[in-house]
């Protein structure tokens, strides 16, 4: 089964936009614990501009006409990046968005940051040049339950960036690891809460990777409980909200119509490039996901389910991990049948 196909199969599902992530670099000045990347590395400094030939191509082989662009690092906005690589952030979108203003063409400019910085004025001038192009541009940032807690950042320049930048934040996201859903689970993080009266606020799947797998990767049971309590207490976080609110979702993945280029250059759907044979229960293919897509959607009789049309999936790559500890029914469906069918 190929990506066409199962776009046609999943027409009500599929987005109708693509998804391009640009990890310019590694360099970032954190290390979270559920990123597998090399903090020290500056692979990729060197080609930021030409990275934008990559995005152009892609768009231009598309046949979507609405796309969403998320550059990450690393951290691009890391106090020890030279000045001259906003420059090369600055031609790097431009030429993007010349190219869809002159094919038709709308793109979402959104930066991921940590907002760990103090160099804000240059992230002000990029955000405003950009600005005045008439470009969308939005960041996003995350919060970290286990390893970037309340105690570490509400006096810290998270909470302070957090307030200059408002206007420009999207969304806050939480990757549920293991670690991070036990914590939410205590619901005694005050920051969190400040977080949700003001935000919008998203939570992620944690992508696996063989480094500090056996610790991160929540079991199905650990997922359920995380989004039921939400529903209960946060209903406004997203994908939860969704869930609740619309008989009818798009699915979270992206992976269908994604392009993600790593540093090095080298083109992926959404994984890293180190996992061992047998990490996951189907074949990998670095290039497309339909085979792990496929093989969820059949493992989960998910065409001929009662809340098909209202869920909206999980991370596949996440799915298909080999030691990830499942329950006999679909969490999902066990969700909508306590809090929709109840």
């Amino acid at each position: 089964m190929n990506n066409d196909f199962l776009n046609n199969l999943l027409i009500k599902k599929r987005n109708e936009n693509t998804e391009i992530e640009i990890h310019l670099f590694e360099y970032c000045n954190l290390a979270c614990r559920f990123c597998g990347q090399d903090h020290n590395s500056k692979v990729g400094f060197d080609t930021i501009v030409y990275k934008s030939n990559d995005v152009i191509d892609f768009i231009s082989r598309s046949p979507m006409s609405d796309h969403i662009l998320n550059i990450m690092g690393g951290e691009v906005f890391n106090d020890l990046i030279p000045d001259e690589l906003f420059n090369d952030y600055i031609e790097f979108a431009t030429r993007i968005i010349d190219y869809c203003n002159a094919n038709n063409q709308r793109i979402t400019i959104n930066w991921v940051t940590n907002l760990i910085y103090k160099k804000t004025d240059r992230v002000l001038n990029l955000l405003e040049k950009l600005g005045s192009m008439g470009q969308e541009v939005n960041l996003s940032t995350s919060y970290d339950f286990e390893g970037r807690g309340y105690a570490k950042m509400v006096n810290s320049l998270f909470a302070k960036n957090l307030e200059l930048f408002s206007d420009y934040i999207y969304t806050i996201g939480f990757v549920l690891t293991s670690p991070s859903i036990k914590n939410l689970l205590k619901d005694d993080d005050p920051f969190f809460k400040i977080l949700y009266k003001k935000h919008t606020l998203y939570f992620d799947y944690y992508v696996p990777e063989e480094t500090n797998c056996d610790v991160l990767m929540p079991s199905d049971q650990e997922l359920l409980d995380a989004f039921l309590f939400t529903a209960k207490n946060y209903p406004n976080v997203f994908p939860v909200s969704d869930w609740m609110k619309n008989e009818t979702n798009k699915m979270t993945c992206y992976s269908l119509n994604k392009l993600t280029v790593l540093p090095d250059g080298k083109h992926v759907t959404c994984r890293y490039l180190s996992y061992k044979k047998g990490s996951f229960e189907n074949e990998v293919n670095y290039t497309s996901n339909a085979n792990i897509i496929e093989s969820y959607i059949n493992k989960n009789e998910c065409l001929s389910c009662m809340w098909y049309d209202r869920c909206s999936f999980r991370c596949f790559v996440q799915a298909d991990w080999v030691k990830r500890d499942r329950l006999d029914e679909c969490l999902y469906k066990t969700f909508f049948n306590e809090v929709i069918e109840n």
